[in-house]
């Protein structure tokens, strides 16, 4: 398959890479981590002034009509300079759930605000024990006189702190707890009464919390796409939503092995530069290799998912599965090769493994995507 990027993703491309470059050292990264928000509220304004946060919006909702290639994109050059900001969490997962199943009120109320950088939203879906299984919902949304009453506790919310609108899901129907049938969406915004949240930092410096709903009361209007249908609505949004962190991954894979070549060059062992030893130098050669691969079955799945190819979500799975052990193994090596000084926090490279370690179980592990794929036809 041979794809080729059209004359406006290059300019995506090119513009992103060169803002960020300009614009996203590793020593403002930093300094943005170390604020209450865990990323800088300036940047994420800019992000929307670029457009980037409308980008892959319907037009007739105000954005540009972008797919997951654009997606893609973007969340690669997020990925090679280590992003904070929750383009993610906020408008992959949380916008594209309204675009695709909210009423017309609540996008109106919502849509526009995200896009525009004014507002950001958080799905909260995962629950405690069960971090593994979307589907386990023993959160309750119960029938009342003008609405819905939630109760239930959510788990690594991502973004939560920082949230005006949370996605919360909740069993409307069928008590089996694991089973994807009965679960609904709604819309509660941050301040809603008997709705808590317990703020703390992920393993890769985001910003997440522990969600507690307690009798929280919403109107009908709340309830995003059909009840009971969460699972239908979701698929084609984690679907982007896995090429946007796969994307980012093969990002970050392809700053690692930059950063491990130079380092190398300037390393000295007998007299030498080590990147003159054979041993490593193929090792960096099976690092590049990983990364191509990758690349490769990344664009492949972000055209399948946007032309509708009856094996796009085959190809999901097995990028997914790529992802995690490519990931590994090039982040692994990076550390190896670097020594000592990897590991430091004062250095770049300890937090892109940090970062890959995280997408590695991000929407299912390596193993679970190996056993989706399995379930295809071939």
């Amino acid at each position: 398959m041979f794809i080729e990027y059209s004359e406006e993703q290059t300019m995506l491309h090119d513009s992103a890479d060169k803002y960020l470059r300009e614009n996203y050292s590793f020593e403002n990264r930093q300094a943005a981590l170390a604020r209450d928000a865990g990323f800088n509220a300036e940047q994420w304004q800019m992000f929307a002034d670029l457009g980037w946060l409308a980008m892959t919006f319907e037009e007739e909702a105000g954005g540009f009509g972008g797919g997951a290639l654009e997606t893609m994109i973007l969340c690669e050059q997020f990925g090679k300079y280590l992003v904070l900001e929750p383009y993610l969490e906020s408008v992959v997962l949380v916008g594209g759930l309204l675009e695709a199943g909210g009423q017309t009120a609540i996008k109106q109320q919502y849509l526009a605000g995200l896009m525009a950088g004014e507002l950001q939203g958080a799905l909260a879906y995962l629950e405690e024990g069960h971090m593994a299984n979307p589907q386990y919902v023993a959160a309750k949304a119960e029938v009342a006189a003008n609405g819905y009453l939630l109760n239930g506790h959510k788990a690594v919310v991502l973004n939560g702190p920082e949230a005006d609108l949370f996605l919360v899901t909740a069993r409307t129907g069928n008590d089996v707890l694991d089973s994807a049938a009965g679960i609904s969406l709604f819309a509660v915004p941050k301040n809603a009464p008997g709705l808590s949240c317990k703020n703390y930092k992920t393993y890769d410096g985001r910003s997440a919390c522990e969600l507690q709903l307690d009798n929280v009361a919403l109107d009908a209007q709340a309830l995003v796409g059909v009840a009971g249908e969460f699972s239908e609505l979701a698929e084609p949004i984690f679907s982007r939503a896995i090429v946007a962190v796969c994307a980012e991954a093969v990002g970050a894979m392809d700053a690692l092995l930059n950063a491990t070549v130079d380092y190398t060059k300037q390393r000295k062992q007998f007299g030498q530069s080590i990147s003159s030893f054979q041993v490593l130098r193929h090792r960096m050669a099976d690092m590049y290799m990983d990364i191509e691969l990758t690349r490769s079955l990344l664009m492949a799945t972000a055209w399948k998912l946007d032309n509708g190819s009856e094996d796009a979500q085959q190809c999901v799975a097995a990028l997914k599965a790529k992802v995690g052990k490519a990931g590994r193994y090039v982040s692994h090596n990076a550390i190896q090769l670097h020594g000592g000084i990897g590991t430091t926090d004062e250095f770049s490279v300890g937090h892109y493994f940090k970062r890959l370690a995280a997408i590695g179980v991000m929407f299912g592990s390596r193993d679970s995507h190996l056993s989706r794929y399995m379930q295809f036809e071939i």
